[in-house]
């Protein structure tokens, strides 16, 4: 009986391996895999939030420390009812958006924390997503909204792709990708500023961390119809932010374990790694996650959410590390991942997760 099925697998993978050198089957095959890529490109994701709700979506969810296969580096895609706003950009986190499908056309502006690389580093390819995918009608420069610094960084990054503009205006023409729409409006933001957008309940409330010697850094209070959400951007432990997260229903910390850094620093000095002078100096700009969770307390928030971890605490085990001890300080905590939502629905107090991915 054996033999048989034995016998009859073999038949049938010979008659599958047969089929598929015929060219009328790999013209299907082909046919039915681009038609797929197309629509999962271009067709609007339907995890995108139905009913009217404050999200945030995690789009890039490690520090520069320690690559990972599994995370990009800093983003967190806001949703306010149909407006979309990202907060900072870091390397590998549009292709993230690219790949889940996100309404690129409704991007209403990019809001930076802070001026280090790994939160800026994919600013021209959102930028051309949001130059392309917008109707005529519609299309406009990208906003930039960031601390004092920000409109060098756009003139910058308008500079290094200025002949890329003209190419693809000439590529595709002024219907699709116009001159006059390709770059940025940067927008310097403040504490005690409130941006507001029209036609839109959503404000949002920029305040003061540290994250010496960058200066200024933020963290954004975002709130909409009674829900709110807190980003800390990159900072050492700072009352400010348990002033501006005060009552919130979800606060994204930035989180570093510092004993997994020592772990990665203990390696390099023992390959005569110079890098290991990285691994001391982070020691002392960032939170650790026991911290996080102090100020998550302080500020009586309902959930908080680690983030910007370093390193990525990727498997069980490093998950295991990165949060020992939390339970004891601070019971509703998650560890953020890459295309993990968190959806505030307006009129309740439910705060629902779910995952974000086509």
């Amino acid at each position: 009986m054996i033999k048989k099925i034995i016998f009859s697998l073999i038949i049938f993978a010979v008659l599958i391996f047969g089929l598929l050198q015929l060219q009328f089957v790999q013209n299907q095959l082909a046919d039915y895999t681009i038609r797929s890529q197309i629509y999962n490109a271009l067709v609007e994701n339907s995890n995108m939030p139905s009913e009217d709700a404050l999200s945030a979506l995690i789009c890039g969810s490690r520090s520069p420390v320690v690559a990972s296969t599994e995370r990009a580096e800093t983003c967190t895609m806001i949703i306010a009812g149909n407006d979309v706003f990202i907060v900072d950009v870091g390397d590998g986190s549009v292709n993230n958006l690219r790949n889940w499908g996100v309404p690129f056309n409704q991007i209403k502006a990019v809001l930076i924390t802070h001026l280090h690389s790994d939160h800026i580093s994919d600013l021209a390819d959102l930028h051309l997503m949001t130059w392309a995918s917008k109707l005529p009608n519609e299309k406009s420069k990208l906003y930039v909204y960031g601390p004092l610094g920000i409109d060098a960084v756009t003139a910058g990054f308008e500079l290094s792709y200025k002949l890329d503009y003209m190419y693809r205006n000439r590529h595709h023409g002024d219907e699709l990708m116009p001159l006059n729409s390709a770059g940025y409006i940067p927008k310097v933001f403040n504490e005690g500023n409130v941006l507001k957008f029209t036609d839109s309940e959503l404000e949002i409330r920029p305040f003061s961390v540290m994250h010496s010697p960058v200066e200024p850094s933020f963290g954004l209070r975002f709130d909409y119809k009674g829900r709110s959400v807190v980003i800390s951007g990159d900072t050492i432990p700072s009352d400010n932010v348990v002033k501006f997260a005060s009552n919130a229903d979800v606060l994204i910390h930035e989180a570093q374990s510092n004993y997994l850094v020592d772990l990665a620093r203990d390696e390099l000095e023992r390959n005569e790694n110079f890098l290991s002078k990285i691994m001391t100096d982070i020691k002392t700009y960032h939170t650790t996650p026991k911290d996080a969770a102090r100020i998550a307390k302080k500020a009586e928030v309902k959930h908080l959410i680690l983030n910007h971890l370093s390193p990525s605490p990727d498997g069980y085990v490093a998950k295991k590390f990165f949060s020992r001890g939390l339970d004891d300080i601070f019971e509703d905590w998650t560890i953020a991942e890459d295309g993990m939502m968190v959806s505030l629905p307006v009129g309740n107090a439910e705060i629902n997760f779910s995952k974000f991915d086509k």
